[in-house]
């Protein structure tokens, strides 16, 4: 049985809250999920994301800290929501470095929750090492930008060319820095015409079509790490063929 979720408390002993998602069998190691500042854990990006994480074998811790949800969050100021921020995610990932005991750590966030994941690599600098997936990530901050080029090849990156973050110039030179810092390229998947949320204007169609193409490319960028479980299939039951019946040349068989 998987140990309760742990305790929590971040920005001026705040307790933070935390649910605790456990896959089927035994954990191969911990994901941590940040959310939006006012995109839950239910929403889709965020969803499918935890899915994949169980599938592929981890708990998940899913921080359910909303920075645009929470009046009294929503009311601090720039400095002040900057120490939330930094104290929060740091006590996520401590937990999750903590509890993984050596396990591999993937980080994962969407929109703020990607610097919090910036924030958190500064403070855990051990789960750079882990996969990452960066949901419409906020990269134009040069923490974020700095971390995902950091990260190159164990980064995952989703974004919409209709998403204001979007700029082709900052792909070019994140390639470049992740040359640099990584020696290898992040994994970029720039949905056309997808905005912030990844809806892609005046097609449901296409909007559906991201979560469709999101799973199984998660699901590949994790493979590496955490293969799928070797199926063995029973050895075929051979049945042994009845002896036929004698027969008779008065009364037949």
């Amino acid at each position: 049985m998987a140990a309760p979720a742990p305790q929590l408390t971040g920005w001026r002993a705040q307790p933070l809250p935390l649910k605790l998602a456990t896959p089927l069998q035994s954990p191969r190691g911990l994901g941590v999920l940040y959310p939006g500042a006012a995109y839950t854990q239910e929403r889709p990006l965020c969803a499918t994301t935890r899915d994949v994480m169980l599938a592929a074998g981890l708990e998940v811790f899913l921080s359910e800290r909303y920075y645009g949800l929470d009046p009294a969050l929503s009311a601090l100021s720039g400095e002040d929501r900057e120490a939330c921020l930094v104290a929060d995610s740091g006590a996520y990932a401590r937990a999750a470095f903590e509890r993984a005991a050596g396990r591999p750590v993937v980080l994962a966030g969407k929109s703020l929750g990607t610097t919090a994941m910036a924030h958190a690599l500064i403070q855990v600098p051990e789960l750079a090492a882990g996969l990452s997936v960066w949901l419409t990530p906020l990269w134009k901050d040069e923490m974020v930008f700095q971390a995902i080029a950091a990260a190159g090849a164990r980064a995952y990156v989703l974004i919409g060319s209709a998403d204001p973050q979007w700029d082709a110039a900052i792909l070019e030179a994140l390639h470049k820095k992740a040359m640099r810092l990584a020696k290898s390229l992040p994994t970029v998947h720039v949905v056309d015409g997808a905005d912030h949320g990844m809806s892609v204007s005046r097609s449901a169609a296409a909007t559906a079509q991201v979560l469709v193409d999101l799973k199984p490319a998660l699901a590949a960028f994790f493979a590496p790490v955490f293969p799928p479980p070797v199926v063995v299939s029973p050895p075929p039951v051979v049945v042994p063929a009845e002896p036929e019946p004698e027969i008779d040349p008065l009364f037949g068989p």
